[in-house]
């Protein structure tokens, strides 16, 4: 990862593998909530999602284009299911494709019209030829619930850890 400079370079595109670290606000009439990640995407193929809080593992998810995997560290829970239960109780469509654009920046990709909204903002050179975003805004309109994040660590085709172990003794959500 490089520094920001004044220079901005094209988005990074084309890479098989992305990686990064970050630290994100969740804001909601709870209040703010602050959280550590890590994200792994072979691009087309899975999304590791790693989150902690205040240096305890809260949970972990596995997307993959045909199902997901939720594993809740705190609750002793798990979700594993395809989008289909997900997106019954969401104002918007979910599927792989989308979380996969919604983390990689790629608004092209992103569906339009929805109730979510997103931004991208404060890119990095990655390498000698593009840039990649290190902060973002999510939105989800309907509930007022939005994710503000810092990225860094950023990694372009460079493999990541995305294996999920779900403990027996976990119990399982239905939706």
């Amino acid at each position: 990862f490089v520094p920001a400079d004044s220079t901005v370079l094209p988005m990074a595109t084309g890479y098989d593998w992305i990686t990064y670290r970050g630290k994100a606000d969740i804001i909601d009439t709870g209040g703010t909530r602050t959280c550590n990640f890590y994200m792994v995407n072979r691009t087309d193929s899975i999304l590791y999602l790693n989150i902690h809080a205040y240096g305890v593992e809260v949970m972990r998810a596995v997307f993959t284009p045909d199902s997901i995997t939720y594993v809740n560290k705190l609750t002793q829970q798990y979700f594993q299911d395809t989008y289909a239960p997900i997106n019954r109780y969401l104002p918007f469509t979910v599927d792989f494709q989308t979380i996969q654009a919604l983390f990689n920046g790629n608004t092209e990709k992103l569906p339009q019209g929805q109730r979510l909204s997103y931004e991208y903002s404060a890119f990095a050179p990655v390498d000698s030829t593009s840039s990649f975003f290190t902060e973002f805004v999510f939105k989800e309109l309907n509930r007022v619930i939005e994710v503000r994040g810092k990225i860094k660590v950023i990694r372009l085709n460079v493999p990541g850890v995305t294996s999920i172990r779900i403990p027996d003794k976990f119990e399982r959500i239905t939706l």
